[in-house]
């Protein structure tokens, strides 16, 4: 009896060892998923902090021959990567259109689909992830001015964009954000793009009103005098932007003595800027790809000079403030300043995305691509972008220097 009871007891703890054997094993599998998940985690946050951008001219592509189109594509792409830029944003729709079809969803002009297509294969040969970057609302087709003259800006005197040539720029022609047809159009052209599989994301640039006020370092070459906002510049004041502020406030703003003192005219203006970039973000996001934008300098510089209220650009993956000093007319130290003031801006705004800053290469003296990056990465940059592969490779022994300066800054990084 007294051996059966051991043989009990012993087949009891035999089982019992396998129960806690098992569960020792699903414990430490569930602890070796838990640690893979949290080391792909890291090193997810830490390639996004090292990463290096640059953009490039998609029209390099479409408006040379395709021997020619193919061999700077494979130049400037095995350069990028000899180089270590991990990111390629590729302009695939921009200014100067000259679109003569009477169709105004034809996003040929720049052949934007193609470019992107063209440029595809080499992105994918030298490992580097590729966005897709279009204007938004600066839209000049010609098949679009003609069909929907009524959907773009008007400024203060009563004049639509279409009728002035601001700033003597034949491509200065801007959509306003305030009509929901608009909103739709823009969220068809960017679709089209969102939808290319092997595309990382898309960029939406001039994605705000018309220089209210130019950069400051700009006024001379571009001979204006704005020492205040002057009703030439300011936009818009079309019937749908009137209509819509007078429902809200009861007030016509083209009755206001000062627009750009009244806080409710300028709070709508930025409101109508945000609500479409959110939407194009949606739109984006619906395909599985990253919504990023490039923006104004800082957050308050934007919001004053071309009505950008970029911290408040809350679906966006990745906003890149384009930090190009010099037309300031700020110190170098600025890109520091400009970086912290936008990353501690869209953290109180709650922002999904992060920051990237993008230096403009001819602001980048090749001596001292180390102490610009450095400013940039003390504001709270997350990763940095230049601009651009052409301005690159205009100057003399800068790709050179420049993988050595990124090289640097990808070890310094990683120890950090």
């Amino acid at each position: 009896m007294k051996k059966s009871n051991c043989s009990a007891f012993a087949v009891g703890q035999f089982f019992q060892k396998i129960n806690i054997m098992k569960l020792y094993l699903k414990c430490s599998g569930i602890l070796l998923i838990s640690l893979m998940i949290l080391i792909s985690c890291k090193e997810q946050q830490r390639s996004e902090k090292t990463k290096v951008w640059a953009c490039f001219s998609g029209t390099l592509i479409s408006t040379q021959p395709d021997t020619v189109a193919t061999e700077q594509t494979e130049y400037f792409f095995a350069l990028a990567k000899k180089t270590g830029i991990d990111a390629i944003i590729l302009e695939v729709h921009g200014g100067y259109p000259n679109v003569d079809s009477t169709d105004i969803t034809d996003f040929t002009d720049y052949e934007a689909i193609n470019i992107v297509n063209k440029a595809l294969p080499y992105a994918k040969k030298y490992g580097i992830e590729l966005y897709a970057w279009l204007w938004t609302t600066n839209r000049c087709e010609k098949n679009l001015r003609t069909a929907h003259p009524d959907w773009y800006q008007v400024n203060a005197e009563g004049n639509s964009c279409l009728d002035i040539k601001l700033y003597n720029r034949e491509h200065y022609r801007w959509l306003c954000p305030s009509r929901p047809e608009v909103t739709e159009y823009l969220k068809d052209r960017v679709a089209e793009l969102a939808k290319i599989e092997g595309l990382a994301g898309v960029l939406l640039d001039f994605i705000r009103y018309p220089d209210a006020i130019l950069p400051y370092g700009l006024h001379e070459s571009r001979g204006v005098v704005q020492d205040k906002v002057y009703p030439l510049w300011d936009h818009c004041y079309c019937d749908v932007c009137r209509a819509n502020f007078k429902a809200q406030t009861g007030i016509d703003p083209m009755t206001l003595d000062n627009p750009t003192e009244n806080a409710e005219w300028m709070q709508y203006r930025w409101d109508a800027i945000t609500e479409l970039t959110n939407a194009l973000a949606e739109e984006i996001h619906h395909y599985g790809k990253a919504a990023t934008a490039a923006v104004f300098a800082s957050p308050s510089e934007s919001r004053k000079l071309v009505r950008q209220d970029w911290a408040s650009f809350t679906e966006l993956d990745i906003i890149f403030p384009m930090i190009y000093h010099k037309f300031y007319n700020a110190e170098d130290a600025w890109i520091e300043t400009a970086t912290r003031e936008g990353v501690e801006e869209m953290a109180a705004n709650n922002c999904k995305g992060y920051l990237c800053s993008i230096l403009f290469v001819d602001h980048v003296p090749i001596n001292r691509i180390d102490e610009m990056i450095d400013y940039a990465t003390k504001g709270g940059s997350t990763g940095i972008c230049f601009f651009s592969l052409e301005g690159i490779d205009k100057i003399p022994d800068y790709w050179g220097k420049l993988k050595e300066s990124i090289a640097r800054y990808k070890r310094k990084k990683v120890i950090h």
